[in-house]
């Protein structure tokens, strides 16, 4: 089974690579929000269609001449989509981008073998050197696509979308039971052996890092200096944020594992339709749905069934689903 399958790296560009970068991402963002404003107009005169494209806007601002044209495609795609999900009544009505946003990015396509591997670096459309990255696993398949995101600018990331052939898993036969925890994520109905998981240190390292930028922000406040201007706190700042980023991983990289360690073990999987989630506790609504999305997916990959059910007998108790 060919499935489209998804890496991140995170990559390490020059300066004149992140030169560029920065430059695409605002010729992405100029693209999307002028022809969102053409869609406006269009749509108030009773017209849905509008003339305005990538291409005419080439000719009036000829420095988007200088970015990959595909990536600018992909911004009147990405628009085309959004105002798709509106009128479906899946989403609000689109909204400008603005430089001032957490995270920048813009995608391109592989075409005549224009985005490659070598070695441990990554070739781009539009750039003549290569960018380095750090390729912690190995890409199978078939390149189709590259999004090249920047966090503030400062940390850089690819992620690759390539087709590549999956196999099913062996059938083992076993049927298991999967509720929502707060703590665990999971709890199952009976024992199993599950992924490491162990946040203590991090969490008291964030607790720490917490506390210490509070004792920051009232230092500054005390010599009447701005947030913005209040060097020891922005760099307490970075510190937590850094921390927050590595708890962030830490449960996704749980979740990867935890979902395939479910998927691989066993045939069929019956998931708690409608839990009641805690405030304040380990595990939020959000990662469950996230290790909803997951294992559905790798479900479909590898040929296992799973279903959603009212309740599930929880650990220790007789296997019940309804």
């Amino acid at each position: 089974m060919k499935v489209l399958k998804g890496y991140r790296f995170r990559i390490y560009p020059d300066e004149e690579q992140i030169q560029y970068f920065v430059q695409a991402f605002g010729c992405v963002r100029f693209t999307y929000n002028h022809l969102l404003f053409a869609r406006k107009q269009a749509l108030q005169a009773g017209d849905y269609e509008t003339r305005v494209s990538p291409a005419s806007l080439k000719k009036d601002y000829p420095f988007l001449k200088k970015t990959d044209s595909l990536a600018l495609a992909n911004a009147q795609r990405n628009l085309e989509r959004a105002f798709k999900n509106y009128f479906n009544k899946r989403a609000s009505y689109p909204k400008l981008k603005t430089k001032k946003s957490y995270w920048q990015s813009y995608t391109t396509n592989n075409q005549r073998h224009t985005i490659y591997f070598v070695d441990d670096q990554l070739k781009l459309p539009k750039l003549k050197t290569l960018v380095k990255v750090n390729l912690h696993r190995e890409v199978l398949g078939e390149i189709k696509s590259a999004t090249i995101s920047a966090q503030n600018n400062q940390l850089f990331f690819v992620s690759l979308l390539c087709l590549e052939e999956v196999n099913p898993l062996p059938k083992t036969g076993q049927t298991i039971g999967v509720a929502y925890c707060p703590e665990h994520l999971v709890q199952l109905t009976f024992k199993k052996r599950l992924p490491a998981f162990k946040p203590k240190k991090l969490r008291q390292q964030l607790d720490k890092a917490n506390r210490r930028l509070k004792v920051r922000a009232k230092a500054a406040k005390r010599r009447a200096v701005l947030l913005e201007q209040a060097k020891n706190y922005q760099k307490q700042k970075s510190k937590v944020q850094k921390l927050y980023r590595a708890k962030n991983d830490q449960k996704r990289n749980y979740i990867d594992q935890l979902t395939y360690c479910l998927v691989r073990d066993y045939d069929y999987i019956y998931l708690e339709k409608q839990p009641k989630f805690s405030e304040d506790r380990e595990f939020s609504e959000a990662d469950w749905r996230l290790f909803l999305r997951k294992i559905q997916y790798k479900g479909r990959w590898y040929d296992k069934k799973l279903e959603f059910v009212d309740s599930v007998e929880k650990e220790g108790g007789k296997e019940n689903f309804t």
